[in-house]
């Protein structure tokens, strides 16, 4: 069965079709009122060097080890022991941390981005406070460990607060998609099973009589004129036996 048959299954089915639309229609709109919108906080930063002097601009040089500080950075912040500690001082939004930000290689890229999703904003906006402090944290203790002079360290330089809440209705849109095409499938489904079952309990059609050619009708005729001409002979025929 092609599209062009479908086609006409549900448009010789118009009304069970459109009754099942409404049921879909209204099931995405119970799905857009039980799914709430969500709230996003994105947060950059960037991982530079420190540089003395008046004629130094730590922007204006980059290099590959500042990529690879933020690669580690950002695989502590990813494990499932750092996810639990955040969970438990209060960063219970989901949290996504990469260094996807820089529009460079993502191997050499100094950028760690930091998006925090959720149905609560506080919650949302506490997470991405609580990531951001905890890449510092993990920047700075992981030099001090290696006893990295201050003046040589590695620092954060914030690009975008991870204080700024926009709301996201991904989740929504996600969900709807899903549901709708699911739904769709399942209705064209129930037409198409419908009508096979109709069909099947349909008793056949007679089949329509086919009609004499004009020749056979002529035929036909003349054959009945003869008889009748017959008839008549015999007829007069009868009454002088008699006699």
């Amino acid at each position: 069965m092609d599209a062009l048959d479908v086609f006409r299954v549900l448009r010789r089915r118009w009304k069970l079709t459109a009754l099942l639309l409404a049921g879909l229609v209204l099931l995405l709109g119970a799905v857009a009122f039980a799914v709430p919108q969500q709230y996003r906080a994105t947060s950059l930063t960037m991982v530079l060097r420190q540089y003395g002097g008046q004629d130094r601009n730590p922007f204006a040089a980059v290099d590959r080890a500042q990529g690879q500080a933020a690669v580690v950075v950002i695989a502590v912040l990813n494990s499932q022991q750092t996810r639990r500690e955040l969970a438990a001082q209060g960063g219970t939004a989901a949290l996504e941390v990469s260094n996807e930000g820089g529009g460079v290689s993502t191997t050499d890229s100094p950028f760690i981005t930091v998006i925090a999703t959720g149905v609560n904003e506080a919650a949302v906006r506490k997470t991405g406070q609580l990531a951001m402090q905890r890449i510092k944290d993990e920047l700075k203790r992981r030099q001090d460990t290696l006893l990295v002079p201050v003046e040589q360290q590695l620092t954060l330089n914030e690009v975008l607060s991870p204080n700024e809440v926009s709301t996201t209705r991904a989740g929504q849109l996600r969900a709807l998609g899903i549901t709708g095409g699911i739904g769709l499938i399942i209705v064209v489904l129930t037409v198409i099973l419908v009508d096979r079952r109709g069909n099947r309990n349909r008793p056949p059609a007679p089949e329509p009589e086919s009609k004499p050619s004009p020749r056979k009708r002529l035929q036909d005729s003349d054959a009945e004129v003869t008889e009748h001409i017959k008839l008549a002979e015999v007829a007069e025929v009868r009454p002088q036996e008699r006699q």
